[in-house]
């Protein structure tokens, strides 16, 4: 039972097929405000001791508090194996999120925030691809508008690989992730899903190895005035003999 102003979560990931817990230390979860992208406050303690978000999974488990006042939370999953669940309003009392293994293509719900004014900063998403995932494709959603703001997602080592240059002003799905050939004058796609210019040549990314960059960053290349947040999308096969 949380302190008065708390309210805890604890949630245990469980395999659909052999209906048992799953043993998982690096699994990430990202806290989300109920039907919203932004980021809850969690904390480790019932004291208030700050907690990152998102939030690592030890033994396939994650436990956290937030205030007392949120009713419901999103949670966008990713499993050291290569899973991915997005689960909607979950409430203090659900105990365990249900993964099915035998599920190959995956979406990757990652939440972006742009800060009015901020250009430039690379923001880490505590998410990491792993040689399991064949990445195909990649969608944004604007939440709220970032005025102005124009955004690339891709690696540490590559951030403009997803794509790049896409208008974070219009909410929506910018239509320019969802062309085959270019409808402005900027770039739009990434080398990890596309070469060539107008007409694009269309291609899938893997990790191939350690150094080729795991994390999954995001950036606001031009200076927006207003704050602004969304979703973006991963399509990506899970291979199973690789994880």
């Amino acid at each position: 039972m949380a302190a008065s102003g708390y309210k805890e979560y604890y949630i245990q990931l469980f395999n659909v097929r052999t209906r048992a817990p799953i043993d998982d230390d690096t699994g990430v979860c990202a806290v989300l405000t109920d039907g919203s992208p932004a980021y809850a406050t969690c904390y480790a303690d019932d004291r208030g001791t700050a907690l990152t978000n998102p939030v690592t999974f030890t033994n396939g488990a994650i436990r956290f508090f937030v205030a007392d006042t949120a009713t419901s939370l999103d949670l966008s999953i990713l499993t050291a194996s290569g899973y991915s669940v997005f689960a909607e309003s979950i409430t203090e009392s659900v105990h365990r999120i249900d993964v099915n293994p035998e599920l190959m293509t995956q979406k990757l719900v990652i939440p972006y925030v742009f800060n009015a004014t901020v250009t430039g900063a690379v923001t880490d998403t505590g998410f990491d691809l792993s040689a399991s995932m064949l990445v195909k494709d990649i969608e944004v959603d604007v939440f709220t508008v970032a005025t102005g703001g124009v955004l690339t997602v891709g690696t540490s080592t590559t951030t403009t690989g997803f794509c790049t240059g896409v208008a974070a002003s219009v909410t929506g799905f910018p239509v320019t992730l969802l062309e085959e050939s270019l409808v402005s004058t900027s770039s739009v796609w990434g080398t990890f899903l596309a070469v060539g210019t107008g007409m694009y040549v269309r291609k899938k990314h893997v990790r191939a190895n350690a150094t080729s960059g795991a994390n999954i960053v995001y950036q606001n290349t031009t200076s927006s005035s207003t704050a602004g947040n969304g979703y973006i999308y991963l399509t990506y096969d899970r291979l199973p003999s690789r994880g």
